[in-house]
């Protein structure tokens, strides 16, 4: 009988766990994406300001298949900026301008700045590549921490014929996992208070909120 509850049990989480998981997008067979609006927090008021002062001077380049595209990161002339921050992200195709994403805050670098780094899964200090399938690629950035809540993890999706913002909301990334059938992040959607002694407040909503980002068939699901 004590064996049944706990396959019960078993069934009953894994059956939950399916439920709760979410496509971030999709693909069609043209290879333009499909958003889910669920996955997409919008930044605050963000005016319109048309200069910009590029701080990158050479872009970085992202291929898959037959397409090649440039990512380029810069500031916002108006806005106060730093050596290891940018607030515009553009994309390029064959140097004309498909994609372009600003912000009022922040994204971060992804190492060099702080004691978080995730230079291990990068080879550049603006994104974090997230290979989907031959056909798609994933580029997630990491906002700027501000007091009282998680830093934005921004996820821009590429395939051959188009580039979309796909996810957008206050995430942290506590850990990678990756190897050459499988990649997850995971995620922690709130900030936990520690006392002197290192510990976390022991209080009912001091725990940390995990969700977990993985590739599956050449897409991103969020759990």
């Amino acid at each position: 009988m004590r064996a049944l509850t706990i396959i019960a049990a078993l069934i009953f989480s894994l059956a939950v766990q399916a439920q709760t998981e979410t496509s971030i997008f999709k693909v069609d067979a043209n290879g333009l994406i499909e958003t889910n609006p669920s996955m997409i927090e919008p930044f605050y008021d963000m005016p319109e300001i048309k200069n910009l002062s590029y701080t990158l001077n050479s872009p970085i380049s992202v291929s898959m298949g037959t397409q090649n595209y440039d990512i380029k990161t810069g500031c916002l002339e108006q806005w106060d900026d730093s050596e290891y921050t940018f607030n515009v992200i553009t994309i390029y195709s064959n140097s004309q301008k498909i994609f372009e994403l600003r912000q009022p805050d922040n994204w971060r670098y992804t190492y060099g700045l702080s004691k978080r780094s995730y230079q291990q899964y990068t080879n550049n200090q603006y994104f974090i590549p997230i290979t989907l399938s031959e056909q798609a690629v994933a580029l997630a950035f990491i906002g700027w921490p501000y007091g009282g809540e998680m830093p934005y993890l921004t996820i821009i999706a590429l395939t051959n014929n188009d580039a979309k913002l796909v996810f957008n909301k206050h995430m942290g990334i506590n850990a990678i996992t990756q190897s050459d059938n499988s990649y997850s992040m995971e995620l922690q959607a709130n900030i936990v208070e520690y006392g002197e002694d290192g510990k976390p407040f022991n209080t009912p909503d001091n725990v940390p909120i995990i969700h977990h980002i993985e590739v599956k068939n050449g897409l991103l699901y969020f759990k």
